[in-house]
């Protein structure tokens, strides 16, 4: 790709970025692309703009990179929103294992500092969990998370809490985002600080959380762990610390993946730390194979979602974020039965499965559009109204799960614990997480999840994908690969909440199909639950993305 007038802007912001960055290592990236048109405009065109679910980029120059320069303007215009209350002001830090993690925090910090902001910053990587709680308990305005969760080793990523422990709106979102448009990435008025004035958070938080956690768990008799074993690996992120400090007050015995234990920014036998990919089990089962066990735990880099395989049948099984939150809903119904008035909320993906669950033990479902924070803003009303304890259960579809709302995040080192006493609990009676799966369905009925993943890349990317969602919006209102539409769900106009880029399809055969965008970058996802052969729904879902991206690359 070549310069010409539609792309000249991406141009020259590249040539001031190779001229104010002398002398630090992103001019020396700089340098490399400088050749590169392609690069060049990926790299400038439009800039990383803070939403509800924060930043999320490459790690690199240019606007529509994560790098410092774009850490420090955006943490600017965020000390400027704050400071519009003239009161004083502070903010709770954390970071995962990624690339530039801790730099970035250190670099945040500094800015808020030079903002006369009080910035408390953890001594070691956390989960984002850890930093929900440490908002409250600090009794901070906010907090920030640099993380870029379960993405790829070469993203990393910024998000905001609000002083409640769950991220901010969108409105806030946008509010932030007009005081940072008012900064330039080089503005002198970035004001920064030496490290002297920044505050280490105590380890007494890291304790106390995890001590709620146990505590929280009412854990049944010890025998129920005899001959108990878990495999744990924190994907070499965050999750390490809590999650075993949890496990040993709670009596449950555990052996860690040795290569996956420790940190490490490159993720060399896994770069995609997600607890939803099979591939992130890899290291996990030869464990499994070579020493045995009873189930496999893993985390995201932030320890956020919480996943587990087990063998069954000699395949190795890994669980759905669905299944193991139907699961874990069916689990927790059977040890505390929900009181009347509880609440169970549920994202727009989740599986229906858990609506029947639910109403069957008394349970009201809230359907939320996707996003933790939507869950944590339910509960927070809950809370103002004195109905708290109306709260039972929140879970999401991507391994994201709630018990106890101590903090107000999904928490992947609770739902862990969760997981593996579930899963003793039926050790003891006979049957594996699998076969009581099976159970459920042949009791609820037959509703196989499934999510597919259509990948685009860049700003022509967010295009093609805006287009798709238009078709499935005005023009797939009959049938779907031979399947009559029954109901057809718009949640950019359903009186569901928030307006959100997402259409669901409920099929004549009780199947349902979600179609939805990925909330943070070119990713198109396709969510079914399954009561019959997808194949011909599958093939035309296909050929109608295959088609709009011949378009794009034509034009």
């Amino acid at each position: 790709m070549e310069e010409n007038p539609e792309n000249k802007a991406s141009f020259n912001e590249f040539r001031r970025w190779l001229e104010r960055t002398k002398g630090d290592k992103y001019h020396e990236k700089l340098v490399e692309i400088k050749d590169n048109p392609d690069e060049i405009t990926d790299a400038f065109t439009g800039k990383l703009t803070l939403t509800a679910s924060g930043l999320l980029g490459l790690i690199g120059p240019g606007t529509n990179r994560i790098n410092k320069y774009v850490i420090r303007r955006t943490t600017q215009g965020i000390s400027d929103y704050l400071k519009r209350e003239h009161k004083p002001v502070s903010v709770v830090i954390g970071y995962d294992s990624r690339r530039g993690s801790r730099y970035f925090a250190y670099e945040a910090a500094s800015v808020l500092r030079g903002n006369l902001i009080k910035p408390y910053l953890f001594r070691e990587l956390v989960p984002a969990s850890l930093l929900s709680y440490a908002v409250k308990y600090l009794e901070c305005d906010l907090g920030i998370m640099i993380t870029a969760s379960q993405n790829h080793k070469i993203y990393n990523g910024y998000r905001v809490y609000n002083s409640e422990g769950y991220l901010i709106s969108e409105e806030t979102a946008a509010e932030m985002q007009k005081e940072i448009d008012k900064n330039d990435y080089f503005a002198p008025d970035i004001f920064m600080d030496n490290k002297s004035g920044i505050y280490q958070v105590d380890d007494q938080v890291a304790r106390d959380f995890c001590d709620r956690i146990v505590s929280s768990v009412k854990l049944p008799d010890p025998a129920l762990y005899d001959g108990f074993r878990v495999i744990y690996s924190p994907l070499y992120g965050a999750g390490k610390a809590c999650f075993t400090d949890v496990m040993r007050k709670s009596g449950i015995r555990y052996e860690l993946v040795s290569n996956q234990a420790d940190p490490d920014k490159e993720f060399p036998t896994c770069p995609v730390p997600n607890p939803e990919k099979i591939m992130s089990y890899n290291e996990s089962f030869k464990w499994l194979d070579e020493h045995g066990g009873d189930i496999i735990i893993t985390h995201d880099a932030d320890a956020g979602r919480a996943g587990c395989a087990i063998e069954h049948d000699g395949m190795r099984t890994v669980l759905t974020g669905n299944q193991t939150g139907l699961l874990l809903l069916d689990y927790l119904c059977h040890i505390r039965p929900p009181k009347e008035g509880q609440i169970m909320i549920k994202s727009i993906a989740a599986s229906p499965l858990a609506v029947k669950i639910a109403e069957k033990n008394g349970l009201k479902v809230i359907t939320s559009v996707t996003g933790f924070r939507n869950a944590g803003s339910i509960i927070d009303s809950l809370e103002k109204e004195g109905r708290g304890d109306d709260f039972y259960f929140a879970l999401e579809e991507s391994d994201g799960y709630l018990i106890d709302p101590f903090i107000k995040d999904k928490d992947g080192i609770s739902a862990a614990l969760y997981i593996c006493e579930m899963a003793a609990f039926h050790k003891k009676r006979g049957k594996n997480l699998i076969e009581r799966l099976y159970e459920l369905y042949n009791e609820y009925g037959i509703c196989v999840d499934k999510t597919r993943n259509y990948f685009f890349s860049g700003a022509s990317g967010i295009k093609t994908i805006s287009s798709i969602m238009n078709y499935f919006r005005t023009s797939v209102t009959q049938t779907i690969g031979g399947r009559n539409i029954v109901k057809k769900t718009d949640y950019m106009t359903a009186e569901t909440g928030p307006a959100v880029d997402c259409v669901e399809f409920d099929l004549d055969d009780s199947s349902k199909l979600i179609i939805k965008p990925s909330d943070t970058d070119a990713i198109m996802k396709i969510y079914s639950f399954e009561t019959c052969d997808f194949t011909e729904v599958e093939k035309d879902i296909a050929d109608i993305i295959d088609r709009f991206k011949s378009v794009m690359k034509d034009n």
